[in-house]
């Protein structure tokens, strides 16, 4: 990072790590390159800290020392997804990435608030509202429910809820309501 290069508080997404298999170390690093406020609960610092990764916060339901100093802890009242998506919206984080085993019913619930990017099942998904391009190589596969479509250019349907790039270049989806939608792509 260049001297010049000011970055605000709150300003990178923040990183929600719910588990530590759902990611391969360089596609962990790639979301640790902005020095993310980092997230985790009781089950997953362990591994976070063995790998040698700061954490910030950690949601736990009992209060723990560990080898690093200046970890916040917060119990858990709810769920740990829930009170980390909470706090980081009660904190004004504009953005977020979640490692995660699966999608979590919070993430629609909050997309209107912080935007929300999940790492979950070998995909990376997006919530989005109303329409959705993006330029990807032939036969790429995307999923998306199918219920929520509109419309779709430049993708031909492989099989329920999943759909595949019909040549190099752009799609585009346009959704049947306001509601959010998540688009996810292999990892």
């Amino acid at each position: 990072m260049s001297s010049h290069h000011i970055v605000r508080e709150n300003q990178e997404p923040a990183l929600i790590v719910a588990t530590s298999e759902a990611l391969d170390s360089e596609q962990l690093g790639q979301l640790l390159e902005w020095s993310p406020t980092i997230l985790t609960d009781n089950y997953t610092i362990d591994f976070l800290l063995a790998q040698g990764i700061k954490v910030d916060i950690v949601f736990t339901h009992q209060e723990t020392n560990y080898a690093q100093e200046q970890i916040k802890q917060f119990s858990i009242q709810k769920d740990f997804i829930t009170e980390a998506l909470e706090y980081l919206i009660a904190h004004q984080y504009k953005a977020v990435n979640i490692v995660c085993d699966s999608l979590h019913p919070s993430f629609l619930h909050v997309a209107d608030a912080i935007n929300v990017v999940v790492f979950a099942a070998g995909k990376r998904l997006v919530y989005v509202q109303h329409t959705y391009e993006k330029w990807k190589v032939k036969g790429d596969r995307i999923y998306v429910d199918e219920t929520q479509l509109k419309s779709v250019v430049g993708l031909r349907k492989v099989t329920d809820n999943v759909f595949e790039t019909e040549q190099d270049g752009f799609f585009y989806l346009g959704f049947n309501s306001d509601s959010f939608v998540a688009v996810g792509e292999r990892l």
